[in-house]
């Protein structure tokens, strides 16, 4: 909260995330908060949302259908409305393995023009039916106590919803330069729904709204300015005056967005990941955009690495940052198991805890 709150913080705080919650922790987890390790939870300031299928609407039956092919688990996908049906597939790691939350794509839902028709008389229910989910963020906060804080997860903003979650790439790409009507029609639902959806953040209790868009160079400098910075400002203006803070999770490679990042009202980069993952480092960061406050990813180039190898990680960040304040570091991406508490034990080690 020190933080959050732009002060300097007895110790730069080491977060660890909802991923703790899969599979076997082993009393890694306990024996780590013990030392001081803190624990992140993310809650939608609304509801119904997209994510995980959490909405019941009258009129759209989803259906999901788990199986197995050539040793990988698979889950097909149904949304079956009024006025057609879309499908997907993804797949997770094989059985034997600790399954991902998200896995990944093999076939998307929208995979024609009129698919997004579709989508957006989905985005239009939820839209309708839209509400706080104030009681959910307070059980999270009640629950972590002192050891932890909740933070406001917002779904992403049209480009990166469309190619992250409901179009291949290529769709996604074709269709938003030559903007058909059917995606018309979907940009306009969407505008619709952040709207609604700052309102509601703005007057929630939560202190830090996350905008979970996972920026990397996907994303054309132009199409930032027009697909994602315009969404940040709505959010930005409803939450003036609330104290609350605005990111965006940019798990990715954005040094060529340098100048559109440093334009843009977030007062925190969540999710930051360093070179030679990432292309920015943190003291360039630190010299880009002052104001911003870094929540700094575990190190991924190092998670399979060494003692030796991960220490050095950790203490490069601590050196680029020249102090103890707007930093965080996050444990927000897979980290092999087995791997977790020794990675995490390090980073306490070199922060001083």
């Amino acid at each position: 909260m020190a933080v959050l709150n732009r002060e300097e913080p007895d110790k730069i705080p080491i977060m660890a995330s909802d991923f703790a919650r899969i599979g076997s922790q082993g009393g890694w987890l306990r024996r780590l908060m013990k030392r001081g390790l803190g624990v992140y939870r993310l809650c939608h300031p609304y509801r119904p949302s997209i994510r995980g299928m959490d909405f019941y609407l009258e009129d759209v039956k989803y259906t999901q259908i788990r199986y197995m092919e050539k040793g990988i688990v698979k889950f097909r996908h149904l949304l079956e409305t009024p006025i057609g049906t879309v499908t997907s597939i993804t797949r997770v790691n094989p059985v034997k393995d600790v399954q991902l939350l998200m896995g990944a794509h093999e076939e998307h839902f929208v995979k024609e023009k009129s698919d997004w028709r579709i989508m957006s008389y989905i985005f239009k229910g939820i839209l309708n039916n839209l509400s706080p989910n104030y009681e959910a963020f307070n059980r999270e906060e009640d629950e972590l106590g002192e050891t932890g804080v909740c933070y406001g997860r917002i779904g992403k903003t049209p480009f990166q919803r469309a190619w992250v979650e409901l179009a291949s790439l290529e769709r996604a790409i074709v269709d938003f330069e030559e903007k058909p009507e059917e995606l018309q029609e979907f940009l306009e639902v969407q505008k619709q729904l952040h709207t609604r959806q700052a309102e509601i953040a703005a007057e929630s209790p939560i202190k830090f709204i996350d905008i979970t868009e996972h920026t990397t160079n996907v994303i054309s400098p132009k199409y930032y300015r027009e697909y994602c910075i315009p969404y940040y400002e709505i959010y930005s203006k409803a939450l003036q005056g609330t104290g609350k803070l605005l990111g965006a999770h940019m798990d990715g490679q954005f040094g060529h967005l340098k100048k559109e990042i440093g334009e843009a009202p977030l007062n925190v980069i969540e999710s930051f990941t360093v070179p030679p993952v990432g292309d920015v480092s943190i003291k360039e960061a630190k010299s880009l955009w002052p104001d911003k406050i870094l929540f700094v990813n575990c190190p991924p180039h190092v998670n399979n690495g060494t003692p030796e190898e991960v220490r050095g990680a950790y203490e490069a960040i601590l050196e680029e940052n020249g102090g103890k304040k707007g930093l965080l570091i996050e444990h927000s991406e897979d980290i092999p198991l087995d791997r977790l508490e020794t990675n995490l034990s390090i980073a306490l080690d070199v922060f001083g805890y």
